[in-house]
C-alpha cells in the first residue's frame, strides 16, 4: 500500500507497518504531485483507491486572517485535492475503474464558537 505525505521522515507510526510504502507528497506543489505519481507509478504499476485526506486548519475570526493563510486553506484543501485527482484519474481509467474518496473536516459543516455569541459588535 502506498501513502503519501509532506513529510515521511518525521512518521513513526506508518513506517512500522510491513505493506506499508510512504512517499513525499506536498498537494500545493504540482510537481511533488507529479513526482509522487511517477514513484507510485513504478513501484505499483495501479491504484485502486486514492484517499485524498489532506488538511489544513485555520482558526480565528476571518478578518483577521491573512490573505496568506487563506490561500494556503484554498491552495491545501480544493486546489490540492483537485490536481492530486487529475494526476491520478488517467492511472483509474486505464485500470478500468477505481474509487475515489475526499475526506474533509467537520469544521466544513460544523461552526465551533469559543467566544459568547455578542462577542463581535458590528
Amino acid at each position: 500500500m502506498a501513502a503519501t505525505m509532506r513529510n515521511p521522515p518525521q512518521e513513526t507510526e506508518l513506517t512500522a507497518l510491513k505493506n506499508v510504502k510512504l512517499f513525499q507528497l506536498d498537494v500545493t506543489d504540482s510537481q511533488s504531485i507529479a513526482k509522487a505519481y511517477e514513484a507510485i507509478r513504478m513501484e505499483y504499476w495501479t491504484v485502486d483507491v486514492l484517499l485524498n485526506n489532506a488538511g489544513y486548519a485555520l482558526f480565528g475570526p476571518l478578518e483577521l486572517s491573512t490573505e496568506d493563510q487563506i490561500r494556503r486553506a484554498y491552495d491545501t484543501l480544493l486546489l490540492g485535492t483537485t490536481l492530486v485527482t487529475c494526476q491520478f484519474i488517467p492511472m483509474l481509467r486505464e485500470n478500468g475503474g477505481g474509487s475515489i474518496i475526499s475526506l474533509s473536516s467537520v469544521g466544513g459543516v460544523l461552526v465551533m464558537s469559543v467566544y459568547p455569541y455578542n462577542w463581535c459588535k458590528f
